[in-house]
């Protein structure tokens, strides 16, 4: 990140973000890039810098809430809708910056979405990474309700790891203390999340374990030391207030005070899926298809597993200048 300008703003919840910016070129958009669990802004570094600078696009890049140099509360109650979203316009304003693409990957997609509904006058686009806009939401998420219906649905159930991710107490305290664990495990091969992240205590048994299987050709031992060395300085309570939140009901909460309507995108909208992501499924998107709320929607398929921007970063950086091309 040293060729982008680093800043930090405190926002008006009392948080610190630290952010990288770039400016745009006269006419070129400026791109809003959120990572997701556990990553941190550098995340984006490659395209920012290989693709979308060079060619005059502008670039802010956070450290999310929890992650990186952003301040880390632990209460869950400050990771909601309207507070996260509410943050990211006032990095927009002290940049002076009326309008982005919300673009982002995993949760960082998740929150562009939100941005999207939450801020659409705020927005011209939206792009987002493995993890696809969804309806208006049908209610919370009861975990008890959604395993039997996913597995007859697909076979399986995508959240197993988040009994664990959600427990305040075993889940930072078996992450903290297997961060290696846990990196061969997020970065194996995509059909390997059969065995850890979608089975029943899978990911669990995997760090109790200590195991340490191998990695996918991207995960290169200096990705793994710099993440070992940042989660033994950060720790995980603040990260995964993210699913705490999400199973308490909080994100629900706020997303369905929202009329209908928000959930139309009436701006262009690429979804880049990764079709061997067994968690963040690439048929994810059909939900908005078929309901007709994406009418500028493009999609993009990469034989990838959950981190495509990092497996396939040529093809990545190809598809955004591409879509930024077709449409601004």
């Amino acid at each position: 990140m040293d060729t982008l300008t680093k800043k930090i703003v405190k926002v008006s919840r009392g948080f610190s973000y630290t952010y990288y910016v770039s400016k745009a070129s006269s006419g070129k958009p400026t791109i809003l890039l959120l990572h997701g669990w556990p990553d941190h802004a550098a995340l984006w570094e490659d395209l920012a810098t290989r693709y979308l600078i060079p060619q005059g696009y502008g670039v802010i890049i956070p450290d999310c809430l929890g992650h990186g140099d952003t301040s880390k509360p632990t209460d869950p109650e400050v990771f909601n809708s309207a507070g996260l979203t509410g943050d990211f316009i006032e990095i927009l304003d002290a940049e002076h910056v009326e309008k982005v693409i919300s673009s982002g990957h995993d949760w960082g997609a998740g929150h562009a979405h939100r941005f999207y509904v939450f801020h659409p006058e705020r927005c011209s686009g939206l792009i987002m990474l493995n993890f696809p806009a969804s309806p208006p939401p049908q209610g919370p998420i009861v975990m008890d309700q959604l395993t039997p219906a996913m597995i007859q649905a697909i076979g399986y159930f995508t959240g197993w790891y988040w009994a664990l991710f959600s427990d305040p107490v075993a889940g930072p305290a078996l992450l903290n203390e297997h961060a290696e664990s846990l990196f061969t495990a997020l970065h194996a091969e995509p059909i390997e999340w059969m065995n850890t992240l979608c089975a029943k205590d899978g990911l669990k048994t995997w760090l109790e374990q200590d195991k340490k299987g191998p990695v996918q050709e991207y995960a290169t031992n200096q990705m793994r030391e710099n993440f070992i060395n940042r989660m033994k300085r950060d720790g995980f309570e603040s990260s995964l207030c993210y699913y705490r939140s999400l199973l308490d009901g909080r994100f629900y909460e706020q997303d369905s005070r929202l009329p209908a309507e928000r959930y139309q995108i009436d701006v262009p909208y690429l979804f880049i899926a990764g079709t061997q992501d067994v968690v963040c499924r690439a048929q994810g998107i059909e939900a908005v298809k078929t309901l007709g709320l994406a009418p500028h929607l493009t999609v993009k398929e990469l034989d990838t597993g959950h981190w495509s921007m990092l497996a396939k970063p040529d093809e990545v950086g190809t598809y955004f200048l591409e879509w930024l091309r077709d449409n601004y």
